[in-house]
């Protein structure tokens, strides 16, 4: 067999390996964190690729991310398998290229299949690929794995020119998916440098290189260009990065690199020995440094020395220098080292720099593999692919819905706010509202300022009727962030319950300062409007929220509601008549029997009658020796 048919299978059955360990994560669930990732993109068809290369997806900028979402949406829904088969074929894809550019830099196809296999089966990767939002690092990956694969085959003498405008073209396609990819401007370059066999003349290998690294620059700053003309900036500012997710992100520079060198070093911990992974690293899990003296600080001086002497032990053999300097460079953009970003660690972030860590460690094994070493070396070996599998695949149900990822979050970050927030929400949704109280309260007491905890808090009270408490706490999220629409609604909202209609109006309109086309605040005025007896001002109300939300059942009630408060009998008719239709209740059969009668509709009241009646046989409203009374 040949060489290159060699590679191909062993980059197929590494494919196949990647294939199988996160198989199971095929039957996860999307959590919140997933469909908010899908949500902006699912809003655009796939064929528009006008708006999709001109709108962030929140506070990031993956145009090409947010496609693959909205082919995926527009294929299958909200159904969670397609997310998940797409991130698990694109790791495999990933581990298939990692195993061919090992190959393209001089490893044997052996040490080529074992950078492939530790890298398939890292537990590190859980995050990404067994989370739908993980994608971004997948596609990033994948994509600059590809690029490096064109340039090497290019500096072999193989379609120079056509190979290095696809290596280019990958890189743009990378930068794209995922802002990590900026390290291809400098790998793509260093990568042109590794000798190869048979290269071709020097001169024609100085014009290659000259032409690579004009379409690098030129894709750069096109990127560039793109992202600052979509976000506003091209580094958001750090006061625009939330406390929680990097509270480093806001530190003195001195602190900040002192902390980021502390989560470096954790970073290369989970690398070697991914045991103690975690789904959540926020505040206050990983605080900031506070001196020099500190642990983290100090092991992160270490690791940062450490990697300063291996570099010293890899400088003189090419490949394994590549790899080192791909690991780095990866880890560069995304190690709040040289500017903040907008978190100060996750796991998915480790994806694109572990491919590098995977092919040294390979390597150093692959050096050990001499005479009576080479038993121990491939134990060692067969040991760490078989352990990190188990291991990948056990992780993988982590994300198998929203709260086992918060239950696992709080068992490996207790003293993450975000994590007991989440726990909180997971179990609200499920009508356990004391113990979601309970993580709530828990995340305000690590966290004071943290509004998700305290506005669902809010939610909770309100559900189970303590208005007093509902209140509160709805006020205070209000105080900490006074543009929190929600809160200024639902403030208005409990105003309302307890007929206290004068600061229920005020909320409302507070509401609608912050946003003039939300149709919630618009029946929350309307309510408010009614109460006072403002009746004209309550329906004008209600009929803007059914403009900008036609059927909207609330503004349809308030509307029904004020039509009789009106004696405008037709116009009541009418709108329980739409309720009627959406969604039926005994309540909303009593408001359009009378109005139908009122209205003098006495057929009609008698039909919808003997319809709720044999709806709600046991309501005394709709039995027949009722017929005859008036009821409001």
């Amino acid at each position: 067999m040949s060489s290159r048919g060699a590679s191909w299978i062993t980059a197929a059955a590494v494919a196949a390996l990647a294939f199988a360990v996160f198989a199971n994560s095929l039957s996860n669930g999307l959590t919140t964190e997933d469909s908010a990732a899908i949500v902006g993109a699912a809003a655009h068809h796939p064929l528009d690729w006008r708006a999709i290369l001109s709108t962030p997806s929140g506070s990031v900028y993956r145009p090409l991310t947010a496609w693959t979402f909205a082919v995926d949406h527009a294929l299958h829904g909200d159904r969670p398998f397609g997310y998940h088969l797409t991130n698990v074929l694109g790791h495999a894809g990933a581990a298939a290229l990692v195993v061919l550019l090992a190959r393209a830099l001089g490893l044997s196809v052996a040490g080529a299949g074992l950078v492939g296999a530790l890298f398939a089966v890292h537990p590190v990767h859980g995050e990404a690929v067994a989370a739908a939002a993980g994608r971004p690092v997948i596609l990033a990956a994948g994509l600059a794995l590809l690029s490096l694969l064109c340039e090497r085959r290019a500096a072999q003498g193989s379609r120079p020119v056509l190979l290095t405008v696809a290596a280019a073209a990958a890189c743009a396609l990378a930068l794209l998916a995922d802002e990590q990819a900026i390290c291809l401007a400098v790998l793509l370059p260093l990568a042109a440098l590794v000798p190869v066999e048979s290269a071709p003349p020097a001169g024609r290998r100085r014009l290659r290189q000259a032409l690579l690294g004009v379409a690098v620059v030129g894709v750069v700053v096109g990127y560039l260009e793109l992202r600052r003309a979509a976000l506003g900036h091209v580094l958001a500012p750090a006061d625009t990065i939330a406390f929680a997710a990097n509270p480093a992100a806001s530190a003195p520079p001195t602190l900040r690199v002192l902390t980021a060198l502390g989560v470096l070093a954790r970073a290369l911990w989970l690398l070697l020995v991914p045991l103690h992974l975690s789904a959540d690293y926020s505040y206050a899990h990983l605080p900031v440094v506070a001196s020099a003296a500190e642990p983290a600080a100090i092991a992160g001086l270490l690791a940062a020395a450490a990697l300063l002497a291996l570099a010293a032990i890899v400088r003189r053999h090419p490949a394994a220098l590549f790899w080192y300097a791909f690991a780095v460079l990866a880890w560069g953009p995304v190690s709040n080292l040289p500017f903040p970003i907008d978190t100060i660690f996750r796991e998915r972030l480790l994806y694109l720099p572990s491919a590098g860590f995977c092919a040294l460690l390979a390597m150093g094994l692959l050096r050990l593999a001499h005479g009576w070493r080479r038993a121990a070396a491939t134990a060692v070996a067969a040991v760490l692919v078989l352990g990190w599998g188990v291991r990948t695949s056990r992780r993988n149900l982590t994300w198998h819905d929203e709260r086992s990822l918060a239950e696992s979050m709080v068992a490996s970050a207790p003293d993450s706010a975000r994590a007991h927030g989440a726990l909180g929400t997971a179990y609200a949704s499920v009508g356990r509202d004391d113990d979601a109280l309970r993580e709530l309260f828990q995340a305000l007491a690590i966290d004071p300022k943290d509004i998700g905890a305290l506005y669902n808090a809010g939610v909770i009270y309100r559900r189970r009727g303590e208005w007093l408490q509902a209140l509160t706490v709805f006020r205070g999220v209000t105080n900490l962030d006074p543009t929190f629409l929600a809160a200024w609604i639902n403030v208005a909202a409990v105003n309302n319950s307890q007929a206290m209609f004068t600061p229920a109006l005020d909320a409302a309109d507070h509401a609608l300062a912050l946003r003039a086309d939300a149709p919630s605040a618009h029946v929350a005025r309307g309510f408010a409007l009614r109460g006072l007896e403002r009746l004209d001002e309550a329906r004008d109300a209600f009929q803007e929220a059914l403009r900008l939300a036609p059927g909207l059942p609330d503004a349809l009630l308030g509307l029904g509601a004020t039509a009789i408060d009106r004696r405008d009998f037709g116009e009541a008719a009418q709108a329980f008549e739409q309720l009627v239709a959406t969604i039926p209740s005994a309540d909303v059969y009593r408001g359009l029997v009378y109005s139908y009668r009122m209205a003098g509709r006495d057929a009609d009241a008698a039909r919808v009658t003997a319809a709720a009646h044999q709806r709600y046989p046991d309501d005394t409203f709709f039995a027949p020796e009722a017929g005859d009374q008036d009821h409001r």
